[in-house]
Order: structure tokens, then C-alpha cells, then sequence
């Protein structure tokens, strides 16, 4: 078998992820200010030059700006990838989630592909969650959860109208199905009615759509949807494993 590598990302970018998930979490806040690219080395223990490179990838990303002020936060747009949020066990204090849909429904085709359910089954049902995120008595995540309706035998509380913090962590205490493998896909497209009722947004409006599909050895787990308004954006940072090719 051949050995993986894997390195530390370098110091600016451990900085960057620092202040991203600050943003991301709503512990930041539009117009908040960043400590000095200075302060911010002597907080780390890095050079000014660090720093002020960490500053110049939140600036390229369309998180920060820079006047003669100083650095401050443009807005909520960075949105946890959802690898991210399927790492975290609560939800943000700056968050409130409003599950305004929960319910068995008739499987449509395409759910149950996405979650591995023979689609020409006959009367069959999946749990449909939806729920609204607000920030500052704004919304600004429209998602949906699918999942096959089995689990709510060991795990009832998908059937009721409340936040579940990690739904896939919770599946896996009561079922042992932990998921191990995600694939997600992101889209620019318009809203559709139901959407731009939820986000407070004009029918036909761009937003940033993206899908997640979460498995184990067995099979999907849960299928995810959301959709954000104009002018957010999933930001991931993540490793690169460099693999040598085995000899021929």
C-alpha cells in the first residue's frame, strides 16, 4: 500500500480559516474590524508578512476590505462548505434555525436515486426536513434534508418540527451508520417561487444553489439541499494527499 503524505497548511492559511469560520459562524459581523495585520502577527506568533497574506486571501475572496480605517467585514457571505458543517456538533450562537417542514412524503424519482431507493418502488416515503436559517433577522439559507424513513424508528426526532444540530451524528449513535464518503455539487441559477419566498428575495433572483450527498459502506445516509441569496459563497480549504505511483 502505498504511504499518503499529508502536511499542515501553511501558517496564512490556518489564519484565513480562522477568521473565514469567524465569518462564516456570525461571530464576525458586517463592518466589524480585523485587528492590524501587526496585532494579528503577534497573535499568532507569525511575520507581518503572514499576516498580511492570511488578509489579502480574505480580500480576494470577497470577506474583507481594506480603507485607510483599517480591515473590516463585508458581510455574511462566506457560508460553511458542508463538510465543515457536518464536523460541527452545535450550531451558531449568531443562528436561528426555523424547521418549518417535517413530514414522511411520496418519494420523487430523482430522491430516490440520490438516495440509492429503487426508484420504481411502489407507496414508498422519505423524510422531508426543511428548515429556514436566519442571521440578524435575516434569512440567508433555505436547506432540505432527505433521508430514508426507516431511520425514524431509532431516531424519531427527524419527525418532529425541531433543530437537529448534526443529523448525521445522530443517526450514527442510534444506528451505528456513520457516514464516511460526501460528494457535493454547487450551481449559480435563479429562484424559483418557493425559494424566493423563504429568502425574502425577488422570484427569478440569482442565488447559489449546491447538493450533498452523505454515505457509508452501505449506502446513502442523507441527501442535502440548500439554497443561499445573492451575494454568498461557499468557501473549503482542504489538503492536497500526494501519492507516489506505484512502480510498474
Amino acid at each position: 500500500m502505498t504511504p499518503e503524505i499529508q502536511r499542515p497548511s501553511p501558517p496564512y492559511a490556518q489564519i484565513a480559516d480562522h477568521y473565514r469560520d469567524l465569518i462564516a459562524t456570525g461571530a464576525l459581523r458586517e463592518g466589524d474590524r480585523l485587528p492590524t495585520v501587526v496585532d494579528m502577527a503577534e497573535k499568532f506568533s507569525v511575520s507581518p508578512g503572514t499576516a498580511h497574506k492570511a488578509v489579502r486571501q480574505l480580500r480576494g475572496e470577497g470577506l474583507l476590505r481594506t480603507t485607510q480605517q483599517g480591515t473590516v467585514v463585508l458581510g455574511p457571505r462566506a457560508l460553511p462548505a458542508p463538510a465543515e458543517r457536518i464536523r460541527r456538533l452545535k450550531p451558531s450562537d449568531h443562528d436561528i434555525v426555523d424547521v418549518n417542514e417535517v413530514g414522511g412524503v411520496p418519494m420523487l424519482p430523482s430522491i430516490g436515486a440520490a438516495l440509492g431507493i429503487n426508484a420504481d418502488a411502489l407507496n414508498m416515503t422519505v423524510i422531508r426536513r426543511q428548515a429556514v436559517t436566519y442571521r440578524e433577522g435575516r434569512p440567508y439559507r433555505l436547506s432540505v434534508s432527505w433521508l430514508p424513513a426507516p431511520f425514524s424508528h431509532d431516531v424519531p426526532e427527524l419527525l418532529v418540527a425541531e433543530p437537529i444540530p448534526n443529523i448525521l451524528h445522530l443517526i450514527g449513535e442510534r444506528t451505528g451508520r456513520n457516514a464516511t464518503h460526501g460528494r457535493d455539487y454547487f450551481e449559480g441559477r435563479t429562484a424559483d417561487a418557493r425559494e424566493a419566498a423563504a429568502l425574502e428575495i425577488d422570484e427569478g433572483a440569482a442565488v447559489l444553489a449546491g447538493t450533498s450527498v452523505w454515505s457509508d459502506g452501505t449506502g446513502p445516509i442523507q441527501y442535502y439541499e440548500f439554497v443561499a441569496p445573492p451575494r454568498h459563497a461557499v468557501t473549503n480549504d482542504y489538503l492536497l494527499e500526494t501519492r507516489a505511483e506505484d512502480p510498474a
